[in-house]
């Protein structure tokens, strides 16, 4: 798994579309991952993002982990998976996804409107999601000593 960076690339792309109040991904066809959420509390932007993305890794917490179909490495995403309702989870554990920007809509409805988005993105059907093994086994260059994630 790759070391995520803050991208202001993606941030300026989610906060465009989180500032438009609408709950619904921006362009299911870009070459990006995007994660919403949608809530009635007005938090300060530190406060909301890191409610938000605890909500979609916890999709792991109570939907149960993914683990490799039988002989294989591989832990793979497939319908199967994304019926599960962990889409939000998988795109933030994605195996090579390594940039991130998110953007806080302020609206009347929902009051917070997180957007977030992720470069290269994820979900992608018969994918793997990462594969299981040792900590940065597959790393190209260099790995972190302590988060045991890949660096580029």
């Amino acid at each position: 798994m790759m070391q995520m960076y803050f991208s202001l690339e993606l941030e300026k792309q989610a906060q465009a579309w989180a500032d438009k109040c609408t709950y619904s991904h921006s362009d299911p066809y870009g070459n990006y991952g995007e994660n919403f959420y949608a809530y009635a509390r007005m938090d300060n932007d530190s406060a909301a993002i890191e409610y938000v993305v605890k909500g979609w890794w916890s999709e792991l917490i109570y939907r149960g982990a993914l683990g490799p179909y039988p002989g294989q490495d591989c832990v793979a995403f497939d319908a199967p998976q994304n019926n599960r309702g962990i889409g939000h989870w998988t795109q933030l554990a994605w195996w090579n996804t390594n940039l991130v920007g998110c953007g806080i809509g302020r609206c009347p409805k929902y009051k917070s409107y997180v957007v977030c988005q992720y470069k290269p993105p994820g979900n992608v059907y018969t994918a793997c999601v990462y594969r299981a093994g040792e900590p940065c086994a597959s790393c190209k260059d260099k790995c972190d000593s302590k988060t045991k994630l890949c660096l580029n």
